[in-house]
């Protein structure tokens, strides 16, 4: 069988998940951008794949924070990203939940602190893609645009944060993965590409375990 994992990036919109996958192509000039999000009943998720790239990327659309977007349309991207891993989740060898920094305290706040009925999309992502059993990893993307003070503050929140959920996430540096109960997270910048080596080397780990 010639057919080629895939690896998954998943995340609200705006957060770079496209820059990502751009890092990850052997040939990034002949990525033409996003191509998931299409008008109709139903979402063209199309694979990313280069002759010398190993595995197939699935970057799915993102929901959440989409200008001018109707609840009707955001409730409709999600319902069709449910779908489409429930019906594909044993192809995924590994996936990349991507957070912009910049976004998780106006997303806590809004989620959590004053609405705690409800649950921050980032963490129900989360949740969801441990249901089916993904090896996954958060990566806080676009780190060059905050101060360390700042990214630390922002992190050490979202950490707190997601252990109301049951949610424990470790540093990638020292995550133990014999520990399934941990989620291990990477500093992250698409633009100056921070840490790309480290995200590429635990793609290639997950990898190899399937062979």
């Amino acid at each position: 069988m010639n057919e080629k994992p895939s690896l998954l990036i998943i995340g609200n919109s705006n957060v770079g998940k496209s820059s990502i996958t751009r890092l990850l192509l052997p040939n990034p000039r002949k990525f033409k951008g996003k191509i998931g999000k299409h008008p109709g009943s139903t979402l063209l998720i199309k694979p990313i794949t280069q002759i010398d790239l190993p595995y197939k990327i699935i970057d799915l659309p993102g929901f959440g924070y989409i200008r001018r977007a109707s609840h009707r349309r955001e409730e409709h991207i999600k319902k069709q990203i449910v779908i489409h891993i429930e019906k594909h989740h044993q192809d995924y060898f590994f996936g990349l939940v991507v957070i912009n920094i910049l976004r998780i305290k106006d997303e806590i706040e809004k989620y959590f602190i004053h609405n705690q009925e409800t649950i921050p999309l980032s963490f129900e992502l989360i949740k969801f893609l441990r249901e089916f059993d993904i090896p996954i990893i958060v990566i806080f993307n676009k780190i060059d645009k905050v101060s360390n003070l700042d990214k630390t503050k922002s992190i050490k929140t979202f950490i707190k944060s997601a252990e109301i959920y049951e949610l424990n996430l470790v540093h990638l540096d020292d995550h133990e993965f014999h520990n399934k109960a941990e989620i291990p997270y990477l500093e992250f910048s698409a633009l100056k590409k921070i840490n790309i080596e480290k995200l590429k080397k635990i793609i290639q780990k997950f990898l190899k375990e399937m062979f």
